[in-house]
């Protein structure tokens, strides 16, 4: 019997013939990775895989009817069943790479599943490219990464719906270097056993700073927001955000009381440009302007990719968190937006900070925080007409 959902094997065959008759890799040799978490929502939600299955066998179909352009050598399935098992094979794929002979060939990554997904991908790019210039050439000239909307937020992949993404392979398209999100911390962590217990209470993976976002890397309630989705996911599959929006406004000030902390705009040229203290709701740096993140919420709207919302009241709260889906936001009084290269973020309190859906728990003796807009790291694919720049710049 046909299957009426898709799964990481029927993925990886039907989607080979649409890369071999994409025109971005013509006339060049291919090695494709496709690593894919088959408990994410676009192989498990029955209605969403059939959706996703219909559009990728019409579009697979199309594809087999014309010339092959490229020659696709090699495409391996990778399933993860835990996280940081998609840092593992992205380790390996470079090493490999690193060590290759074959001059000509080309190598494309493609992720299947949610933020977390592409974040432990991206990151062991990123990681990788930073460590030396030769590194960082071998990612620019040899890999491009494509990260399919498989989430339930799906702020972080190329297009929002399926057939966005399977568009950058059949129309024009071309590649472009994406920028990085990098967070650190000057502090120290502290290594007594009940701080420890507590840090681990938030931590969703045991890494150390730095640690770098793709899409936006924020203090505060959203981070208190996206981590109780997070664990709520875990429990009862589906999209809980909004559930923990309306919660967070009503209990995220009785866990996490709001002081004033220092926040400290750079330009890149690591000037100071602008400061605020107050207690705050957030605080947040987007790797371009025009970022939405709790799927699709419109939380930089324009070009500015700094936003910071100051202490409110809860009437004003419940009153207001509906700005924050469509944009409005912006023309809130609370509400300060601005360009920044580099924010620099001293407090003495617990707070949490989430890069692309990763939680850590800060506690006072970490700060001051950073988060700063890296050079362009990673290669990714920009559709020919696409009038939004979103933190890339051209090969």
């Amino acid at each position: 019997m046909e299957a009426q959902i898709l799964t990481p094997f029927i993925l990886t065959q039907l989607i080979q013939p649409i890369i071999s008759t994409s025109s971005l890799w013509e006339s060049k040799r291919l090695d494709i990775t496709l690593i894919a978490n088959p408990a994410a929502g676009g192989f498990t939600r029955k209605k969403v895989s059939s959706s996703n299955l219909k559009v990728l066998k019409e579009v697979s179909l199309k594809s087999r009817m014309l010339p092959n352009k490229s020659s696709v050598v090699r495409i391996k399935l990778d399933e993860t069943k835990k996280p940081g098992q998609a840092t593992e094979i992205v380790h390996h794929l470079l090493e490999r790479i690193s060590k290759s002979k074959t001059t000509d060939m080309n190598y494309l990554v493609i992720t299947a599943g949610g933020d977390g997904t592409h974040l432990e991908a991206q990151t062991a790019i990123a990681k990788f490219s930073f460590r030396s210039k030769e590194n960082a050439n071998l990612v620019k000239n040899k890999l491009t990464i494509l990260r399919l909307p498989f989430g339930t937020g799906n702020d972080g992949s190329d297009g929002r719906e399926f057939s966005d993404t399977l568009k950058l392979l059949t129309e024009p398209a071309h590649f472009e270097i994406q920028k990085a999100i990098k967070v650190w911390y000057e502090g120290k962590e502290p290594n007594d056993a009940k701080t420890t217990r507590k840090k681990k209470t938030y931590d969703t993976l045991e890494v150390n700073a730095p640690w770098y976002a793709f899409n936006i890397a924020s203090i505060g309630i959203d981070a208190f927001i996206t981590y109780m989705t997070n664990k709520t996911k875990k429990i009862f599959p589906g999209d809980s955000y909004q559930m923990w929006v309306d919660l967070a406004c009503i209990f995220y000030n009785l866990k996490f009381p709001a002081k004033p902390l220092t926040v400290e705009l750079f330009d890149e040229h690591n000037k100071l440009i602008g400061s605020a203290e107050t207690a705050i709701e957030f605080v947040l740096l987007g790797v371009s302007g025009f970022r939405t993140y709790g799927s699709n919420h419109k939380i930089l709207p324009d070009t500015r990719n700094f936003c910071l919302a100051q202490k409110i009241g809860l009437f004003t709260k419940l009153k207001s968190k509906s700005q924050f889906n469509d944009g409005s936001h912006v023309k809130n009084k609370f509400c300060i937006l601005g360009n920044a290269n580099k924010i620099k973020i001293t407090y003495n309190q617990d707070i949490l900070v989430q890069m692309d859906g990763e939680v850590h728990l800060l506690q006072p003796s970490y700060y001051p925080l950073y988060m700063q807009v890296t050079e362009p790291v990673i290669p990714v694919i920009v559709a020919d007409d696409s009038t939004i720049n979103k933190g890339t710049v051209l090969i």
